[in-house]
C-alpha cells in the first residue's frame, strides 16, 4: 500500500519547484530587458557627450561591461 503522505509531499514539492522556476525565468527576462535599456542609455550618453566627462564615464562602463580593454 503506497504511503499517501509521502506522495502528497512530493507532489506539493514538485508544484512549488515548478512555480519557483517560472518566477525565476520571469525575473531573468525582466533583468535582461533592464540591462538592455541601461546599455542603450549609456550608449546615448556616450554619443551625446563624446568629449565630456559623462561620455568618458559612459564609455568606460560600456567597455567594462563588454570586456573590452582600454
Amino acid at each position: 500500500m503506497p504511503d499517501w503522505s509521502y506522495l502528497i509531499a512530493r507532489l506539493i514539492s514538485a508544484i512549488g519547484s515548478w512555480l519557483d522556476a517560472g518566477n525565476l525565468r520571469n525575473r531573468m527576462y525582466a533583468l535582461k530587458e533592464e540591462n538592455e535599456l541601461l546599455k542603450t542609455a549609456l550608449d546615448d550618453i556616450q554619443r551625446m557627450d563624446p568629449e565630456g566627462r559623462m561620455g568618458w564615464h559612459a564609455k568606460k562602463i560600456l567597455d567594462k561591461i563588454e570586456g573590452r580593454s582600454e
